[in-house]
């Protein structure tokens, strides 16, 4: 074996730095020296030697080297494997885990591969890099960490036109980003004073009417206050710029540090548009849905039919209260309709009644008519008349029929006895009371109908008896 001064000799020309061990591995007889290095002295002490290094580098592996890391050993590291790879490269270098105190320590393994005239040999330089593979672990999830923060922060930042980030106890800011639109208000992008300068800004931009309340808002001790028992607090209000009014909203978030707030500006103008077409909509909705319940007091059925495939909703209502209530559907309303007629209807309206509920006389009439309406009989309980009058109108969109039903017994029943009481009325002013027979005003009326067939020259024929029978 060759001596140990040489074998120092080409050690400490392979060193490249401090190891925590060095071994010097005959290539050809497999022979090998372990040295640990005095990092006190800066000198290498023998510990060990051997006759096989590559066997016993399998045996001795699975003692100290992590499992999931002892393949490197067991193959990658055996002389065939290590000759093959560094006929092109002299050095190689290698990481692993080592088991000291039962916690795996990376470590680094440097080859140097020799060949010269005093023999053929390896070099393998161990060192500890602990510390650095934590350390550049670190500064990975560092980086890791902070490109998703970036990407939360751009993904964010496309929804607000404006993100602040504000130092609590310095006041000093940071805008994240910032849309053309509000670029307009030449809001600086970093300040020393993030809540003077915002009271500047709303005193320019903010809406007069909403002045003096956002104003209030933008105090650090106030903001600190919203944000006490809560992670946010947001306001809306409006902006003017270029002489059009934005509605905003204005978001405060505590940041997790605690040393921070964080400011989201959000253009609202589609949401406030939205919110205020839906609640027009829905007073318009309630609108119409008091004035038909007001309608409906009048009719004992409405259908709505539509005029494309006759299908149709049947409502009853409440006389009282002029609630609509749907009693059936169906799809065919003209078919059904005719059949009832068949059934129910007085034999002397059937024709008329059902002349008149064709769709084609429907649409006919109402192109010039807002409304048509006929009055008929129904029979009930097989014998008595209900006096019934329809009315057919157009949806407000042309394309369904409303169809108003009215029981009118009461209404005709009344009409009755007021053309009999006129009636009477009329007879007794025509005769006088003590006689019983035709007054003065009776003859006068007698007297204008036959100058009327005078004047017509009618050619009845007439005489004329004129009796005085005062003092008779």
């Amino acid at each position: 074996m060759i001596t140990q001064d040489i074998i120092l000799k080409r050690i400490a020309e392979a060193l490249l730095a401090d190891y925590s061990s060095v071994y010097y591995v005959n290539a050809v007889t497999n022979e090998y020296l372990w040295y640990s290095v005095d990092s006190k002295f800066h000198s290498l002490n023998l510990e060990q030697s051997g006759d096989d290094f590559f066997k016993n580098l399998i045996r001795d592996c699975k003692k100290v080297i992590y499992e999931e890391d002892q393949h490197i050993f067991i193959e990658d590291i055996q002389k065939e494997n290590l000759l093959a790879v560094m006929q092109k490269d002299t050095m190689q270098s290698i990481n692993y885990r080592l088991m000291i105190n039962g916690v795996p320590t990376w470590h680094s393994l440097k080859l140097i591969r020799g060949l010269d005239e005093t023999g053929d040999y390896f070099v393998l330089g161990v060192t500890n890099i602990d510390d650095e593979i934590n350390r550049r672990k670190m500064e990975e999830e560092t980086a890791r960490q902070k490109e998703i923060y970036d990407q939360i922060t751009s993904s964010l930042a496309e929804q607000y036109d404006t993100l602040y980030y504000v130092d609590i106890e310095t006041n000093t800011y940071v805008e994240i980003s910032s849309t053309d639109d509000y670029k307009k208000l030449n809001v600086p992008a970093t300040g020393n004073d993030f809540f003077a300068e915002s009271r500047r800004s709303i005193r320019k931009y903010v809406h007069p009417e909403d002045q003096d309340w956002v104003m209030s808002v933008h105090h650090k001790d106030v903001m600190l206050k919203n944000l006490e028992n809560r992670h946010s607090f947001s306001i809306a209000y409006r902006l003017v710029v270029a002489g059009q009014i934005k509605n905003i909203r204005h978001i405060e978030i505590m940041a997790r540090d605690k040393k921070h707030i964080i400011i989201c500006i959000e253009n609202i103008d589609a949401e406030v548009q939205a919110s205020q077409a839906m609640r027009e909509t829905e007073e318009k909705s309630i609108t119409y849905a008091r004035i038909a319940e007001s309608l409906a007091l009048h009719y004992d059925l409405i259908y709505y039919i539509d005029c494309k495939n006759d299908h149709y909703t049947e409502f009853s209502t409440h006389k009282i209260y002029g609630e609509l209530e749907i009693q059936e559907e169906g799809d065919d309303f003209f078919y059904h309709a005719g059949h009832n007629i068949d059934r129910i209807i007085n034999p002397e309206d059937k024709e008329r009644l059902r002349y008149f509920i064709g769709k084609d006389n429907l649409i006919s009439q109402l192109d010039s008519n807002k409304q048509l309406v006929i009055d008929y009989r129904m029979i009930i309980d097989g014998t008595k008349n209900q006096y019934t009058r329809m009315t057919v109108m157009w949806s407000s969109d042309r394309s369904h029929f409303i169809m108003c039903i009215e029981n009118r017994d009461e209404s005709v029943k009344k009409e009755k006895e007021h053309l009999k009481a006129l009636k009477m009325a009329n007879e007794m002013a025509r005769r006088d009371e003590l006689t019983g027979t035709k007054n003065m005003m009776a003859y006068k009326e007698i007297e204008k109908d036959l100058q009327d067939l005078i004047d017509t020259d009618s050619k009845e024929p007439f005489g004329i008896l004129i009796c005085d029978i005062n003092e008779l």
